[in-house]
């Protein structure tokens, strides 16, 4: 019979061995997944379709020059306007903009065919000339794009920048297509060296995928022989283990025991119960009035307290309170991903089975909250038009207002008063006055933007807030809003068409207006001349004849 330290040489030889195998295989592993992934990167970058980048460019380019040369083309024979040759030649300036607006030529064709790239940048700087000098800005003072956006085109600058297009167009897109021609060639050139790349790199991963086919073979043979030898002694540790198992059985009978009692007295809890591990996130309980509420149909077996937080900014509050005191207690917070809600959160630090632990536990208040969002709404919007009332519009324009200012950015303030409205009351009723303004409220909100603000300040009188909005513009929008309101159709109770006009006084931000106040009050002023003039009209202040 062999003694114990003989027996234990074999089993330490034949362990080492199993171990290098195994470290060889695990190497040839990793070794094919890197030649796979360099393989699979490779191919990656010629599927790509960002490829043709610089060619598709060089071709946008060559065919909105083609398109300028057209239309100088027909401007000279009179078949054109001069505006139509300035779009154009912004439509190509932006084509050929390379401030990271538009396409840019990339690195690699810059360092591989310079002159390409430097053509292009001189034909961008051509038509910027070209487009300053049509659109009569090129001794403006600004940037080229601000000067094109504020100048008018002149038919005779615009024909003198024509007639030079004309003269240098052929050569110009000769020099294109030349550049087409030369960037395909580059870019097929490139193609055909990444290919030869990736077939050397199948060559590499078949041969490392054999190596690793034949390690494995090895391997498993190794695995069959040390399996018999593990069966043999597993028999030898049966008995000692279910002389174990009877004692842990024992012992863990009257630890569920226990569990059992405390998880039923927190499970029917009216409360959300969470013990779960800071580190590792495993569940050591979870009621199932908490697992409803997350929408989820059993137990999850790791969860982490932070996941259950809606809100980044309250995550972050939270977990920064109970890291730094090691509780928090009642603090208001949405829990779940899919269908937040509301609740009023308690949560401690403490040790469970030598690991830290977060506990939680909390009370709906969804309702509550639902509760108090209505009486905010209540207490801001108007309840005919619903439209935000004066309180509300004037606070959340002060905001807005003070915002394009902050940002030098235009605004322009509606005044918009019902004509007549009295008439309607007292011929039809004043059920027929509310309805009336409420069609109104909803005629103007449709001609409005989403960011504009809109608001009923009282009776028939309403205020808009247009942000970024210029004079002419916001005139366009009061115009298309009274038409609106002329083609109503609404009848009376008695079924007699009802119809009826608006006025409206508008004024745009000026420096002397510090608030929106004075801006309402100038809108305020042009509407009462709107008034005072007829009727059915809209009227611009004139800062400098308030009196017009």
């Amino acid at each position: 019979m062999l003694s114990p330290s003989a027996k234990q040489q074999p089993a330490a030889s034949n362990t080492r061995t199993t171990h290098r195998l195994l470290a060889l295989v695990v190497a040839m592993a990793l070794g094919t997944s890197a030649a796979l992934w360099w393989t699979l990167r490779q191919a990656q970058d010629l599927a790509q379709p960002h490829q043709q980048n610089d060619l598709w460019y060089i071709a946008s380019v060559h065919n909105e020059l083609a398109r300028v040369s057209l239309l100088a083309r027909q401007l000279r024979a009179r078949e054109a306007s001069a505006q139509d040759l300035v779009d154009r030649l912004d439509v190509l300036y932006s084509t050929l903009d390379t401030s990271g607006r538009g396409p840019r030529v990339s690195t690699q064709l810059r360092e591989a065919l310079p002159d390409t790239a430097q053509g292009l940048d001189g034909l961008r700087t051509q038509v910027e000339r070209w487009s300053s000098q049509a659109s009569g800005s090129a001794n403006e003072p600004g940037s080229a794009a601000a000067r094109r956006t504020q100048a008018t085109a002149t038919p005779t600058q615009a024909l003198r920048v024509a007639e030079d297009i004309t003269r240098q167009s052929d050569a110009l897109l000769e020099r294109l297509r030349q550049a087409v021609a030369t960037v395909h060639l580059f870019s097929t050139q490139q193609t055909d060296q990444a290919r030869q790349q990736l077939h050397q790199r199948f060559i590499v991963l078949s041969v490392v995928l054999s190596a690793l086919l034949v390690g494995t073979t090895l391997l498993i043979a190794r695995l069959v022989q040390d399996a018999r030898a593990a069966k043999a002694a597993s028999r030898q540790l049966a008995q000692t283990n279910r002389e174990l198992e009877d004692r842990v059985a024992r012992r863990t009978r009257k630890l569920e025991e226990s569990r059992a009692l405390l998880g039923f007295i927190l499970d029917t809890s009216p409360s959300d119960v969470l013990l779960a591990e800071v580190e590792s996130g495993r569940v050591h309980f979870i009621n199932h009035r908490l697992t409803e509420r997350l929408g989820l149909k059993t137990a999850p077996q790791t969860l982490f307290l932070p996941d259950l937080l809606h809100d980044p900014g309250t995550r972050q509050r939270f977990m920064q309170t109970l890291d730094q005191y090691g509780q928090v207690d009642a603090m208001e917070a949405q829990i779940g991903t899919h269908a937040p809600r509301w609740s009023s959160l308690s949560a401690r630090l403490i040790d469970v089975e030598g690991q830290l632990a977060h506990l939680l536990w909390g009370f709906d208040i969804s309702t509550h909250k639902a509760l108090e969002a209505q009486l905010r709404e209540l207490a801001t919007r108007d309840a005919l038009s619903g439209l935000l009332n004066r309180r509300a519009f004037m606070e959340r324009s002060t905001a807005l207002f003070d915002h394009c200012r902050r940002h030098g950015q235009p605004c322009t303030v509606l005044m918009i008063d019902i004509d007549h409205f009295k008439r309607i009351n007292d011929r039809y009723g004043h059920q027929m006055g509310d309805t009336a303004i409420r069609a109104c409220a909803e005629a103007i909100g449709q001609a409005l933007r989403e960011a504009d603000l809109l608001g009923r300040l009282g009776g028939e009188e309403f205020a808009a807030l247009l942000p970024h909005a210029s004079a002419d513009s916001a005139r366009q929008v009061a115009e298309r809003i009274r038409g609106a309101i002329a083609q109503l159709g609404l009848a009376s109770p008695a079924g007699h068409p009802v119809t009826f006009t608006i006025s409206i006084g508008m004024a745009s931000s000026e420096r002397h207006h510090t608030g929106i106040e004075p801006l309402m009050a100038d809108a305020d002023a042009a509407l009462y001349r709107a008034k005072a003039a007829g009727r059915n009209r809209v009227l611009t202040h004139d800062a400098a004849h308030p009196e017009l």
